[in-house]
């Protein structure tokens, strides 16, 4: 009963916001998945929770809908002469936001003094140091390897408070790099580097960020009201003190919505916006914001398989794999090596431009094929394999023409079957584990190489785990300088690859729509970086 009472509130409360909007701004409505376990800037790794964070936090700087750094709360910064140096002078006299809740949770003084709470140097100072802490087990600590003593802190050799930031005072910050990195106002827009106000974190006695009345806002909105099971609502912060202005009144984040639901609410305009995966169809009413290449889709190969586990077996398949066969004009398809998606970065560069022209992977070696071949059967014990393999109907008759490569290397001991599916029915086959080889994608939730790497750790999709990797992983983690960090995302990568659990043919872009009666929705690299600052509905 509690559920259908919650799906008919979340239904009312979309009706209304689609008639919603005529006077400036209105209220914005957006689809996540599911709710935020957290909205714990330095601890949670959620795209959707970081989405939200990015639009009730406010940093030193932020993006803005050009991908410009703009001040945020620094009115001014600096950097020295040998780049080791930043140092930030914040603007005077910016608030938290103290929501009403609060004050009914813990009384009337507690709420007088958090909400004319300023925001100073110290609460960049403590939540740099929560990220790096080993107690907090932060996912995001390495995005901090680049602050002096951030790796030894990380390894519990040094304490948080030697970590290379510090409050000159109330409103001078300073930061020491290990190495120079001329990017690093891009990298203070993550949600590691939000303010986290010491004494209120404390008091939070560990539920911070949990709810609505166990958080401090400072950005262009504030927490208002969170119910798990439906939406969440972010009303405009009067006492915002970023260079933007706020244009809509509220943003709703509705939860729980499928696939065909966001579709279906898109085109009626219940729905402002929506990130859609690469297979979804564009629905009416909407236009395209931006695509963002995310995805890269090739041969998946579940090693939980009875054949598909013996690595050789793997390996002779992608060794004789010709991409060549593959037609890479259809619509959203575009050609792509490695594993890494397009969108990610390692330091300052993008990954896969700083390692263009480099070999990943299996090769293509028909003789080489037939010896892992022969050790594959050997080890299985048979002399015949047949698979069954998933794919995408627009690439069907490029995959028969590659099981034709596969019988003439390996003769009459092999045998595939081809299904056509949906891309939506591959995908979720393939997270439910119920397939041998699908033609299907890998969707990065993150834009930076090493967290992507790092979720192979767990087998993912593939049901596959290697200490080796893990430890590969581990040294990635430490490494403290920009080429290290390119140097071991390769290593990574390459190490996947030459296992045979995946082989790239293509990558593929999901695609950010807006409502043809909305604009001033942007959205930068990812979900997470979708700015409602300046939306507005016209209808």
């Amino acid at each position: 009963m509690k559920k259908a009472v919650s799906l008919l509130l979340v239904a009312a409360v979309l009706l209304v916001c689609a008639g919603c909007g005529r006077s400036s701004g209105g209220n914005i409505v957006y689809p996540i998945s599911v709710s935020p376990e957290t909205l714990d800037p330095q601890y949670t790794n959620d795209t959707g929770a970081q989405l939200i964070i990015n639009n009730i936090f406010e940093g030193l700087v932020r993006f803005d809908s050009k991908g410009e750094i703009i001040p945020g709360i620094a009115a001014s910064w600096s950097e020295s002469e040998d780049g080791l140096t930043w140092t930030f002078k914040l603007k005077a006299g910016t608030e938290w936001y103290c929501s009403s809740k609060i004050k009914a949770e813990f009384g009337d003084d507690f709420y007088k003094k958090f909400s004319s709470e300023k925001v100073t140097a110290d609460d960049f100072v403590f939540a740099c140091r929560r990220t790096v802490d080993p107690a907090i087990a932060s996912p995001n600590s390495h995005r901090m390897l680049i602050i002096e003593n951030a790796p030894e802190i990380i390894e519990g050799k040094k304490s948080p408070e030697e970590l290379g930031v510090k409050a000159v005072d109330d409103y001078t910050l300073e930061f020491k790099l290990s190495e120079p990195c001329p990017n690093f106002t891009d990298r203070l827009t993550e949600c590691e580097f939000m303010p986290c106000n010491r004494e209120f974190y404390a008091a939070m006695k560990g539920r911070y960020g949990l709810t609505a009345k166990h958080i401090l806002c400072n950005g262009p909105f504030y927490l208002t009201n969170w119910d798990y099971e439906t939406t969440m609502t972010c009303k405009a912060n009067k006492y915002y003190a970023g260079k933007q202005s706020v244009t809509p009144s509220s943003v709703i984040f509705a939860f729980e919505n499928t696939k065909e639901e966001v579709l279906a609410k898109l085109a009626s305009g219940s729905i402002t916006a929506a990130l859609l995966p690469p297979e979804s169809p564009l629905p009416e009413n909407v236009k395209v914001n931006k695509e963002i290449r995310d995805t890269v889709c090739g041969f998946i190969f579940n090693t939980a398989d009875e054949v598909l586990k013996n690595e050789n077996i793997r390996k002779a398949l992608c060794s004789c794999i010709d991409v060549s066969l593959f037609d890479l004009t259809a619509d959203n398809v575009y050609a792509h090596y490695g594993i890494v998606p397009d969108i990610c970065a390692s330091g300052s560069v993008n990954y896969r431009e700083k390692t263009a022209g480099q070999t990943l992977g299996i090769e293509r070696n028909e003789k080489k094929a037939l010896e892992y071949w022969t050790k594959g059967i050997e080890n299985l014990g048979t002399e015949f394999l047949s698979f069954t393999v998933l794919c995408p109907e627009w690439a069907e008759t490029s995959l028969r023409k590659q099981f034709q490569v596969w019988q003439t290397v390996f003769g009459l001991n092999i045998s595939v079957k081809v299904e056509t599916r949906t891309e939506e029915e591959i995908a979720a086959a393939i997270e439910k584990g119920e397939f041998q080889i699908a033609l299907g994608g890998i969707q990065s939730r993150y834009t930076d190489a090493v967290s992507f790497l790092s979720d192979f750790r767990t087998g993912w999709v593939f049901n596959w785990k290697s200490a080796k990797y893990a430890a590969i992983i581990d040294r990635l983690a430490k490494a403290d300088s920009e080429d290290e960090i390119v140097a071991g995302c390769y290593t990574a990568e390459n190490y996947i690859l030459n296992r045979g659990i995946f082989f790239p043919v293509y990558s593929k872009a999901s695609r950010f729509v807006v409502s043809e009666n909305a604009e001033g929705i942007t959205i930068l690299d990812s979900e997470k970086s979708v700015s409602f600052i300046k939306a507005r509905r016209t209808d």
